[in-house]
């Protein structure tokens, strides 16, 4: 049989860094030959020789002998204080130590003659079981094979082999070897020194190390990882042309797990499957929660899809663990398939933060099947979807173009109880306005779902007039649209509109320029008492100054200053922006007003000292024909305001405004307005409250 060439590079030292190329010329690479008793951390005080000889506690050769074994060990624990436990008690070629605590140097005279401490310790001495006591030879072979397999434990196997070999005069041979290379699988006391110093001890006493042997110090190994010795193991398997059984595949691949060698325990366990090993579950288990650990999902989906093809089952805990991962980890494809797996079929019931999470990954990628399978769920669970559920399935429906599904969510949240705010209908909006759907269609849709017995709430509403307050911008027709959509809310939504429609499609008839339609819509607000607010008061300001209506634009702040309110930053930005442009006194007094100033300063209760004419602006703010104009006018601000005052000491100063709305900006006549239901909607006579007022 021919043999490989083995290439040492820098490969194979980066992945065993104790590899040393004089092992080669070594007649046995496995285990380094030494002389007898010449074993690091194995005294030979500690070996009693076999045949067992008869204790005897009162005898001077007892206690010369147990002197002589305290004496080494102490030597031993100087020199090798890293020793781990248990180190100096398994040894077969000369037997076991009669007990573990040989070291305390007790003086064995008798019961009679020792200390009431001796005493103590001597009756505390782990002593072989009961049970084990009067078995045969056969059966503590059994036991210790058995018990060792299943329950690997040191102190018993090391207490049973005490009493075949030591108390019975058993010769040791391969299978008590085996069975402390089992015990060494202990988690806390195995160590792979022991497994080596056995291997090592085998060699000298000329034991042959037999495949199960070998498999145990696999095992051990598996828990216990030694990556040289393991190395060692497999190539002594190799040249007795031992064949690695399923149980040594698993060893393998859970002690280079257990190593972190995760790319060399993945290629193993591919190699397991090509020779059609069956894998046990707890290996597969530990490799996908090892894979978890380290956020290769592409890979635990792929494992866990090809366990399942096989008609393997998985643990629910697994499950479950790997779905919480894959959200974490924001893996859709993972927690799909654990969801349409397990959660479907009704076999894993993860908590309702975990559906709302697998909702949201759902609609990230607008998975719509996924988004009704929790709804299902949650409604077979009887558990009420929360606001943010129907947010992201709202979400998910638009990411695949169903509008009447999105709007139909939104009559559900409404008939269910739950608020309907800005947040809930942004999606739609920005689907709409992507999508350039037409708001007719839309319009028609709310009119179909009216028809189907569902209850429209005025959120639907709303986010139409946004889109045509958008659609506005480029097409001035839309307010024609938007003014008979206004005419046929009544059918849809019996209370009507409320403050936001309003505003939003204000803002859109300033948007568009139709400045007549927003008189309606401020007409419509006076007839059915809707209280205005600041955003009201913002636009119908801007829309005054859009038509160069200065003294109406005034007059409206003054009432809105009356109203203790505050402008919003752009709002005030914008307002400067345009009376900047004239050197109109009321422009100039409304640019200079307290309430559009950059901070903001309370207004004074006098309206007549607000209206008062600002500072004379710097020369370098005007040029000099707009100084002559300013200087003119200025002779003239005294008459005007007294003529002011008089207007308001007559209670007819917003009402003036109003009446006297010139939005063309002259001087001719104007369309004329119900004075007062337009006195009742300013505050001019009845001496409205404000709008938080009124709110409360």
């Amino acid at each position: 049989m021919s043999r490989r060439v083995l290439v040492l590079d820098g490969l194979w030292y980066s992945l065993c860094p104790s590899f040393s190329p004089s092992a080669l010329t070594r007649p046995n690479p496995l285990l380094k030959q030494r002389k007898p008793n010449s074993r690091p951390g194995l005294s030979p005080a500690l070996r009693i020789a076999a045949p067992p000889r008869h204790r005897s506690y009162s005898s001077n050769a007892r206690k010369t002998d147990t002197r002589a074994r305290f004496e080494a060990n102490s030597a031993h624990e100087e020199t090798n204080d890293t020793s781990p436990p248990f180190s100096n008690s398994i040894s077969l070629s000369n037997g076991l130590r009669e007990n573990q605590y040989d070291s305390l140097d007790l003086e064995y005279h008798g019961d009679e003659a020792a200390s009431p401490k001796h005493k103590d310790i001597i009756n505390n001495l782990p002593d072989i079981p009961k049970h084990a006591a009067g078995k045969s030879n056969d059966s503590l072979e059994t036991l210790l094979q058995t018990e060792m397999a299943k329950k690997p434990n040191i102190t018993s196997a090391t207490n049973i082999l005490r009493l075949l070999i030591e108390d019975r005069g058993v010769k040791p041979s391969a299978r008590h070897y085996k069975a402390l290379m089992l015990a060494n699988s202990d988690a806390l006391h195995g160590s792979p020194e022991f497994v080596r110093s056995l291997l090592e001890e085998m060699e000298e006493q000329g034991i042959a190390a037999d495949s199960g042997t070998l498999h145990a110090a696999l095992q051990a190994l598996a828990v216990h990882p030694d990556f040289c010795l393991r190395q060692e193991v497999l190539q002594k398997l190799r040249d007795r042309w031992l064949t690695l059984s399923p149980a040594g595949w698993h060893f393998l691949v859970a002690g280079l797990l257990r190593e972190h060698k995760f790319e060399m325990a993945l290629e193993q366990f591919s190699l397991m499957q090509r020779k059609d090993i069956t894998v046990e579950d707890w290996l597969h288990s530990s490799i996908i929660y090892h894979l978890c650990d380290m956020g290769e999902l592409d890979e635990v989906l792929r494992l866990m899809q090809v366990r399942v093809s096989q008609g393997h089952d998985m643990t629910s805990e697994l499950w479950m663990h790997v779905l919480r991962t894959a959200i974490e980890a924001q893996h859709f494809m993972t927690s799909r398939f654990v969801w349409r797996r397990m959660v479907e079929l009704g076999y894993l019931h993860p908590p309702s933060t975990v559906c709302s999470d697998v909702l949201r990954l759902a609609a990230s990628v607008s998975d719509i099947e996924i988004a009704k399978s929790v709804f299902r769920h949650l409604a077979r669970r009887a558990l009420s979807p929360t606001s943010e559920d129907y947010q992201q399935s709202i979400v998910a429906n638009v990411g695949v173009g169903d509008l009447p599904a999105a709007l139909g969510l939104l009559c559900t949240m409404h008939e269910a109880g739950l608020s309907l705010d800005q947040t809930t209908t942004q999606p739609i909006l920005a689907y709409m306005i992507q999508s350039q759907t037409d708001r007719r269609e839309a319009w028609q849709i709310l009119k179909r779902l009216h028809n189907e017995k569902h209850d429209i709430p005025l959120a639907s509403v709303r986010v139409i007039a946004e889109l045509c307050e958008h659609d506005a911008q480029n097409d001035p027709t839309v307010v024609d649209d938007a003014v008979g959509f206004y005419n046929e809310i009544h059918t849809l939504c019996p209370q009507g509109a409320d403050l936001q429609v309003y505003n939003t499609l204000i803002r859109m008839c300033r948007t568009a320029g139709k400045r007549e339609a927003g008189i309606f819509l401020v007409k419509e607000m006076a007839t059915l008492n809707v209280i205005p607010d600041t955003t009201t008061f913002e636009t119908l300001i801007l829309m005054c100054l859009d038509a160069g209506n200065y003294k109406s634009a005034l007059m409206y702040l003054l009432d809105l200053a009356k109203r203790e309110a505050t402008v919003d930053p752009k709002a005030k930005e914008e307002i400067r922006s345009l009376c900047a442009r004239s050197v109109n006194e009321y422009a100039l007094r409304l640019q200079y007003h307290p309430l559009i100033q950059e901070e903001d300063v309370p207004a004074s209760d006098d309206t007549t000292e607000t209206a008062e004419a600002p500072k004379s602006p710097r020369r370098g703010q005007l040029g000099r024909q707009e100084r002559i104009a300013y200087n003119k006018e200025r002779r003239q601000r005294k008459r005007r305001r007294l003529a002011m005052e008089r207007l308001a000491a007559e209670g007819r100063d917003s009402s003036e405004a109003v009446n006297s709305l010139d939005l063309e900006g002259s001087d001719g006549e104007v369309d004329q307005v119900d004075v007062d239901k337009m006195d009742e909607y300013i505050g001019g006579k009845n001496n409205r409250s404000s709008p938080s007022k009124a709110g409360e």
